[in-house]
């Protein structure tokens, strides 16, 4: 074997074999047609909690959501909280859940508010939307 015919990249993986189209054979599979449907009752406790909130505070809710998780919890800093009665937050979002949400102000400090309550995010001076 000389260096042209020796492999570039190794893929792990199965076997895969060329046949010659003379060669190749049609395989069937047989179903069974009496495949039992099951039926599952759907949830509604998410639609629920979205009757009682406005399209915007939905939307605030899912972008809370996202920056709750650990990647964006570091990538969007400084991020500040505009809330109904006046206060400003400076931190991070902890914990969202369906009612409340968590915000870290740094130094241990953990505070708490209604979704509800949260009327803009802003992050470099720009509203989130």
């Amino acid at each position: 074997m000389n260096s042209f015919n020796d492999p570039l990249l190794f893929i792990t993986g199965p076997p895969v074999f060329h046949l010659p189209p003379g060669e190749r054979v049609e395989v069937t599979f047989e179903v069974p047609l009496e495949v039992p449907l099951e039926v599952l009752d759907e949830s509604t406790s998410i639609y629920e909690m979205r009757k009682n909130m406005s399209a915007k505070t939905i939307a605030l809710v899912e972008k809370m959501k996202f920056l709750a998780k650990p990647f964006q919890r570091k990538a969007y800093r400084p991020l500040l909280f505009h809330l109904e009665d006046g206060v400003i937050l400076q931190g991070e979002v902890e914990k969202v859940d369906d009612e409340h949400v968590t915000f870290f102000l740094g130094a241990g400090e953990l505070i708490t508010y209604r979704v509800d309550q949260v009327k803009k995010i802003v992050w470099r001076g720009s509203i989130m939307k």
